[in-house]
């Protein structure tokens, strides 16, 4: 049935998702990447990482209620 999560998104993803953040219902992190790519496939042409509740991802995990996902797409210096 899945687990809803916030997503919020930076940099390139916010503009490819057109949004800051967005609502999503997934039952792990490959689920939600697949679901992700499929609503919006600009983000297919972005290497983004994802962070689990202020932690980078280094392998899949299972999500829970009221967890937030940030979607890291590589940041520019300045």
């Amino acid at each position: 049935m899945g687990t809803e999560v916030m997503v919020l998104f930076f940099g390139k993803a916010e503009v490819a998702a057109g949004s800051k953040e967005e609502l999503f219902t997934a039952e792990d992190t490959a689920e939600l990447r697949r679901m992700l790519l499929r609503k919006y496939p600009a983000l297919a042409g972005i290497p983004f990482r994802m962070a689990l509740n202020k932690t980078l991802l280094k392998e899949e995990s299972a999500l829970k209620k009221n967890d937030i996902i940030a979607i890291l797409p590589p940041f520019q210096g300045g």
